[in-house]
């Protein structure tokens, strides 16, 4: 499988200023290229912003024209875990690169995700520090916690018909997380599936705009 070394994808960028920078990540199977579609709606509101939406470092398993940050259908625990963790160690790269680009301090930013994307999220939210993590229809994957604990705000967001990620599955990462976080909150909507609604998008733009 071909996986790159390095994370690339569409950019967004502030038509002023930039003083904060906001990453997307996408779905299992999608790339970039769809969540960054949400900066379009948000930087109406969110000012002084560039928006990054970097593809996952491989091809994904099932849909080889879209990306992945890890195999989601091994069996192996340990293999997706490893996998990532990479992926992680990629975007850990990205992010200092493109704060850098700005002269920046490393925490001005968010992580925004969307499912996988979700799951990569809140993998990094414990491993550095940032503005805020919002998390769509996704999990938290378990494993071996990193020596330093990095607390960080957390909104998760999910739909209570969600048969690709159940409800369940947020609120174990609620569980889990409660205490590996500053501030933790959640919605569910009741009538939402495997998606984003517009509702979502402004209690996130919301969520980011009381922190910048």
């Amino acid at each position: 499988m071909n996986i790159q070394k390095e994370l690339i994808g569409p950019v967004n960028k502030s038509k002023t200023v930039t003083e904060q920078l906001i990453f997307f990540l996408h779905g299992w199977g999608s790339d970039g290229n769809d969540l960054i579609q949400i900066s379009n709606l948000w930087e109406k509101e969110i000012i002084k912003t560039t928006f990054y939406a970097p593809h996952g470092p491989s091809p994904c398993a099932q849909n080889p024209s879209g990306r992945q940050w890890f195999d989601i259908l091994t069996e192996d625990n340990e293999k997706m875990y490893t996998e990532l963790d990479h992926s992680f160690s990629l975007l850990d790269k990205y992010i200092d690169e493109q704060l850098r680009k700005y002269k920046l301090g490393k925490e001005d930013f968010f992580l925004v995700g969307f499912s996988q994307g979700t799951m990569l999220s809140l993998h990094a939210s414990i491993r550095r520090k940032c503005k805020g993590i919002i998390g769509y229809s996704g999990a938290f994957l378990e494993g071996k916690l990193p020596d330093k604990i990095f607390k960080n705000d957390i909104l998760l967001i999910h739909g209570q018909l969600d048969s690709v990620v159940p409800v369940e599955r947020m609120k174990k990462a609620e569980q889990s997380l409660m205490g590996m976080s500053d501030k933790l909150e959640t919605k569910v909507y009741a009538q939402l599936e495997h998606s984003i609604n517009e509702e979502g998008l402004f209690l996130g733009s919301e969520f980011i705009k009381k922190r910048f």
